[in-house]
């Protein structure tokens, strides 16, 4: 592959590292994470994470502060079921709680799974 003329590679670079590192963050939200759960949260949300979680080292719950693109992205939160609580802001409590209804409707009740669809 050829670079185009006065492309220099490390141009390139340095735009691509900003896109990166300097990604916009369009919602702060703040958790409330179980103890138990701590080192699993963090690693998997480290990308996330806008600052080290407070901690006392005593109590159950630990708060946590992340930043998402778009309110949609803290669905990933969903994973840790109820390890993990949204606290704020409001828009991604409801984001959460939407989601989770849906998934109650997809599975609660007797309702047996559909076979091929």
């Amino acid at each position: 592959m050829k670079r185009r003329p006065g492309v220099e590679l490390g141009d390139v670079r340095e735009v691509l590292r900003r896109q990166v590192v300097e990604r916009p963050g369009g919602l702060d939200v703040t958790v409330r994470v179980r103890r138990s759960r701590l080192d699993l949260f963090l690693r998997l949300n480290a990308a996330s994470l806008t600052a080290l979680p407070e901690d006392d080292g005593e109590s159950e719950w630990v708060l946590a502060h992340l930043s998402y693109g778009v309110v949609r992205e803290a669905r990933t939160l969903l994973a840790f079921v109820d390890m993990v609580e949204v606290l704020s802001p409001p828009e991604a409590r409801a984001e959460l709680a939407g989601a989770a209804a849906a998934i109650g409707a997809v599975y609660g009740g007797d309702r047996a799974p559909r076979e091929g669809s």
